[in-house]
């Protein structure tokens, strides 16, 4: 099935202050930026990969991009149509970029409908990596170290440079940057080798290990405390011991009652002075609980209310990607009979009107756009998150407050109890009393005192089985899901294998190695490309053996729907290391006769100065030949 994840740039407009220095059209399959030496080739190849969110190294910086202040770039993804803006500011900034839903023309009209999008994230707003990963249907993906995968390092795939060694798949990077890790988070996810249940899995994994070492450490803290006669014990145990010494205080308080039957209520002021104010602490307490009860079950309701305020978002959303999407491909339907009569329709040679009732087209019939609604979204999730975080907090200490009023409150009924029935005819027995009492109450002490260890560790132990069960489940689900992965590396691998061998032989016999290979390999680990377990040839064949692979990559994304890569290339070193112009021209014509054999959107940006007479013209080219002493940027 064709791949329906594509990037296609429509159009690139570079400024100088007010000047406009560059302004042309590309569009589908290959674009050719041909001139002399030094006519500024890469530096648009470089300021369009910078437009579209990649870094430029420091030291890559031409005078000439760094005199130009802004870069616009009109693109369709996945069908439909954006405008990307970004400031040209300084060598070592990272400026915003500015996203548009809707063509080049009404970019210009409607100011009020661009969004801006930082290198970073926020709890407000996506980062443009992660907008530009939305945009193109793809979920935001991490490294095996936990880093979010970018735009920039997306690049590092898509931008064939002259400055990376011809014999590494991805440009280059500096040396704390360029990990193992990410080189090969970037190849396996574009080429669909971890597909996104795979990389869900492994996170969550990652998170589950580290929260299970965790307790583990917690667990065993907390048996330090309790003692090792007390490991076993859990709140449920603990509660029954304090239920029924609470039973035995209750038969005592019986036997005291039975012993001061014959005694007035109250034959003190000072006993019914204290009886009143206990009875009007009772009260008060009282309410507070019934009070904090009301506030509880409110509290109750508002978490309910805030889960399935979520649900409702995440279903809005996931309806909204939805929606997109069938609304892409609607837009390209070409009615040949009318849906309602059937009669025949006649063609419409206007593609601005509708071939249904000719009506002018419009761009957009809605009030907000995708990318709007789609930030409205985010934000109301990320709000509702907040409060719903603070709801449960606040459960969690009313729950606590309530249960130490309670505790309060049947003090002050022991209390009262105890005064109303004071008597000192019977001191002997009701010291007696007293003494066994407060040996119980001691033990009901020492006991809550443990409770809320013992609580603790009963949550814990939970949580450890819970996390137990889900590592087992993660770990039976990773393996069936590995096993299905090494099932599409080989069939990748094997694609695109064939296709780079077809390009070799016919690169004209340069390089005898090439003639008879059998077998081409890559790893995105170790950065490297092989050609029958050989690594390194000459340097203008180590040139073509990389674009070769490029190439037959595009080819095979292009056909396979499990690709995440763009079907997008940019190759700016066809003509590096030594490389002679028969040979250069020759690539050129396998390109064009590769390309010409598929089908789908897919868009090759290629930059050369020995260019192919089939190539040197409208069909292919972008602007003019740039001839010895011109320049790309016209300033």
């Amino acid at each position: 099935m064709t791949n329906t994840t594509t990037l296609n740039i429509n159009k690139v407009v570079i400024k100088a202050g007010t000047k406009t220095v560059y302004d042309e059209d590309f569009s589908n399959g290959l674009n050719v930026i041909r001139g002399f030496n030094g006519t500024g080739k890469s530096t648009i190849m470089e300021l369009i990969s910078y437009g579209l969110g990649a870094d430029i190294k420091k030291h890559n910086w031409k005078k000439e991009a760094l005199d130009c202040t802004e870069i616009t770039i009109s693109l369709d993804l996945n069908k439909k149509p954006y405008v990307f803006k970004r400031k040209i500011e300084s060598a070592t900034s990272k400026p915003l970029i500015e996203m548009f839903e809707g063509s080049f023309q009404e970019s210009l009209i409607k100011h009020e409908g661009w969004t801006s999008y930082k290198n970073s994230k926020s709890e407000a707003r996506k980062s443009y990596s992660m907008q530009f990963f939305s945009l193109l249907g793809l979920e935001q993906h991490n490294t095996a170290d936990s880093e979010s995968l970018t735009i920039h390092q997306l690049f590092r795939l898509l931008y064939i440079d002259q400055d990376t060694p011809a014999s590494k798949i991805f440009r280059t990077e500096p040396f704390i940057y360029d990990k193992e890790s990410m080189r090969k988070a970037i190849g396996e996810y574009t080429f669909g080798f971890d597909d996104l249940e795979a990389h869900s899995l492994r996170q969550k994994l990652y998170v589950a290990n580290k929260q299970f070492d965790k307790l583990e450490d917690e667990l065993r803290t907390i048996y330090k405390v309790l003692g090792q006669t007390n490991i076993k014990a859990t709140s449920k145990e603990i509660d029954q011991d304090i239920n029924s010494l609470t039973e035995d205080l209750l038969k005592l308080e019986t036997q005291r009652e039975l012993i001061l039957s014959n005694k007035g209520s109250f034959q003190d002021e000072d006993i019914q002075k204290k009886s009143k104010i206990l009875q009007e602490s009772i009260s008060k307490q009282s309410k507070l609980i019934q009070k904090l009860d009301s506030e509880y079950i409110a509290t109750i309701y508002d978490i309910s209310e805030s889960e399935e305020f979520l649900k409702a978002l995440e279903f809005r959303k996931s309806s909204l990607d939805q929606a997109s999407l069938t609304s892409s491909y609607l837009e390209h339907i070409a009615f040949k009979y009318c849906p309602s009569c059937l009669t025949e329709i006649k063609p419409q040679s206007d593609e601005n009107k509708c071939c249904l009732c000719h009506s002018d087209k419009k761009a957009s019939t809605v009030n907000e756009t995708y990318i709007q609604a789609l930030n409205e979204l985010d934000f109301q999730l990320s709000e509702t998150k907040q409060m719903l975080s603070k709801e449960l907090k606040k459960k969690a200490e009313l729950q606590s407050s309530i249960k130490g009023h309670k505790e309060t409150l049947h003090h002050l009924r022991a209390n009262l109890r105890e005064i109303s029935n004071y008597s000192s005819d019977y001191e002997i027995k009701l010291t007696e009393l007293a003494k066994e009492k407060g040996y119980i109450e001691a033990q009901i002490s020492t006991l809550k005192d443990r409770l809320d260890l013992a609580a603790t560790l009963d949550v814990k132990r939970e949580q450890k089985a819970a996390l137990q069960a889900n590592l087992t489940r993660y770990e039976d689900k990773l393996r069936a899901t590995e096993a299905m992965r090494a099932s599409r590396i080989k069939s990748v691998k094997n694609a695109i294998s064939k296709e780079v061998l077809e390009i070799l032989k016919a690169d004209g016999g340069v390089e005898p190695a090439f003639n008879n290979a059998e077998r081409f390999d890559f790893d995105f680990a170790t950065d490297s490309l092989r050609l029958d377990d050989r690594a390194n040839f000459s340097a203008s064949s180590n040139v073509i053996l990389k674009n070769a692979f490029h190439l037959a990559t595009l080819i095979v994304a292009v056909r396979d729907n499990e690709f995440r890569l763009p079907c997008f290339m940019m190759f700016d070193n066809i003509e590096d290391k030594g490389m002679k112009e028969a040979r250069s021209q020759n690539f050129q014509r396998i390109i064009v006769d590769k390309i010409s054999e598929l089908k789908g959107s897919f868009q090759i940006i290629m930059t050369t100065s020995m260019v192919d007479d089939t190539l040197n013209n409208d069909e292919y080219g972008v602007g003019p030949y740039y001839e010895k002493g011109d320049h790309t940027l016209n300033f």
